[in-house]
C-alpha cells in the first residue's frame, strides 16, 4: 500500500520533469529539483503513457533550439539543402530505461544540497533519446549545485552527446570520452545538426574561460578531455563521411580569431613546478587544434575535381571553412606556438585581447 502511495505521489513529479526537461524550462525544473521525492519501484500504465506522450515532444523541442533554420547536410557525398525535416527523411527517436532511471533519480535525489553522500546513477547502454534528456538536465541545470552532480554521475558521463556539449563538466577526473560513431549516422547526427549553433556556443564560452583559470591542473584536465573530444569526434565523422557535423567548431572558434582572442591563461599560480605551468599552456589550445585539423580538411577539399563523386561535399565543406580562412589559420597556429611557450604570465588582468 505505501508503495502505491508513493507512486501516486511521485509520477506527477515525474511527468512534470519530462516536460520541463524538454521545454526548456530551468525554473521549473529547479523546482521539481529542490528536496527529496519518495518513489515506489514501479511506475504505474497511466504514468507510463505521459511520459511517452511527453518524450514525443524532443524533434520539436529540438527544432525550437536551432533545428528549424536552414541549412545544408551531407549524405552519401551528396548534398542536401533547406530546413532539417526537408533534409531528412524521418527517423524515429527512441528511449531505453536509461531516460526512467535518469528522471526517477533526479526527483528522488536531494540535488539541491551536498554533493558528496549522493546515490549513485550507474552507467548503462543509452539510446539518441537517453543521451538527449541527459543533454536537456545538463542544460536546465546550467549554474546551479545540481549540474556538476549530475555531471558525474557514470550515467551521465556514458553520453557521448553530454561531452559535446558540456565539455567542462566532463573534464574533471581524466576519465575518457565514449565513442563518437553513434552521433555521425542516423538519428544522432540530425540532432548534432539541430544543436549544432548550441555547442558552438558552448565550447566559445568554454574559450572564453580559460583566461580566467589559475590552477595549471583544471586546465590540463580541461584542455585534455577537448583535445580526446575532438580527436576522438572527427574521427568518427571522417569516418562515416560527415565532416559537416564538425561545423561547431568552425562556429565557435571564427568569431575569437577574429577578433584577437587568444585562450591565453591571464595569470597561473607561480608556486606551481613550471613543466605544470607548461603544460597547461599547451592544454589551452585544444581547440585551436580543432582548427588546425579542419585546415588539413580544407587542404584536402581542394583536391577534389569537378568530375568526382565528392565535389559537391567538399565545396560545400570549403565554403563552410571560409569563416575561418587563410588568415584564421594563421593566426591559431601562431597562438598555439605562443602557448607552447611558457611566457611571463601578466599579474594583472586575465582578459587581454589581441587587435584584430
Amino acid at each position: 500500500m505505501r508503495d502505491r502511495e508513493a507512486s501516486t505521489e511521485s509520477e506527477p513529479d515525474l511527468v512534470a520533469l519530462a516536460r520541463a526537461l524538454i521545454a526548456a524550462q530551468p525554473a521549473a525544473v529547479w523546482a521539481l529539483l529542490y528536496g527529496k521525492h519518495a518513489l515506489a519501484p514501479a511506475i504505474s500504465t497511466t504514468c507510463a503513457r505521459l511520459l511517452g506522450d511527453a518524450l514525443a515532444q524532443v524533434w520539436p523541442a529540438l527544432w525550437r533550439r536551432g533545428g528549424s533554420e536552414p541549412g545544408a547536410s551531407i549524405e552519401g557525398g551528396a548534398v542536401r539543402r533547406g530546413r532539417i525535416w526537408e533534409r531528412h527523411a524521418p527517423v524515429g527517436l527512441t528511449f531505453s530505461v536509461a531516460t526512467l532511471r535518469l528522471l526517477r533519480w533526479l526527483v528522488a535525489t536531494p540535488l539541491t544540497g551536498p554533493a558528496a553522500g549522493l546515490a549513485t546513477l550507474d552507467a548503462a547502454p543509452l539510446t539518441v533519446g537517453d543521451q538527449l534528456m541527459i543533454y536537456f538536465a545538463l542544460e536546465a541545470t546550467a549554474g546551479t549545485t545540481a549540474q556538476p552532480a549530475i555531471a558525474a554521475q557514470p550515467l551521465v558521463r556514458a553520453a557521448p552527446l553530454a561531452w559535446l556539449g558540456f565539455i567542462d563538466r566532463c573534464s574533471s577526473g581524466g576519465a575518457a570520452p565514449p565513442p563518437f560513431a553513434g552521433l555521425c549516422h542516423g538519428a544522432g547526427a540530425i540532432v548534432v545538426e539541430a544543436l549544432s549553433r548550441d555547442l558552438a556556443r558552448r565550447w566559445r564560452a568554454v574559450e572564453l574561460s580559460k583566461r580566467a583559470i589559475a590552477a595549471p591542473q583544471g586546465l590540463i584536465e580541461l584542455g585534455g578531455a577537448q583535445d580526446a573530444t575532438l580527436d576522438a569526434f572527427m574521427a568518427a565523422c571522417d569516418q562515416h563521411r560527415r565532416r559537416d557535423l564538425a561545423g561547431f567548431v568552425i562556429d565557435a572558434a571564427a568569431p575569437l580569431l577574429r577578433q584577437g582572442i587568444a585562450p591565453v591563461p591571464g595569470r597561473l599560480d607561480p608556486t606551481i613546478p613550471l613543466g605544470t605551468r607548461a603544460a597547461a599552456r599547451r592544454a589551452a589550445g585544444a581547440l585551436l587544434r580543432g582548427v588546425t585539423r579542419w585546415a588539413a580538411w580544407d587542404d584536402a577539399h581542394r583536391g577534389v575535381r569537378f568530375i568526382d563523386d565528392d565535389y559537391a561535399a567538399a565545396q560545400l565543406l570549403l565554403a563552410r571553412f571560409e569563416a575561418i580562412g587563410p588568415a584564421g589559420t594563421a593566426r591559431a597556429a601562431s597562438w598555439l606556438s605562443e602557448l607552447a611557450q611558457l611566457a611571463p604570465t601578466p599579474s594583472g588582468s586575465a582578459a587581454t585581447v589581441e587587435a584584430s
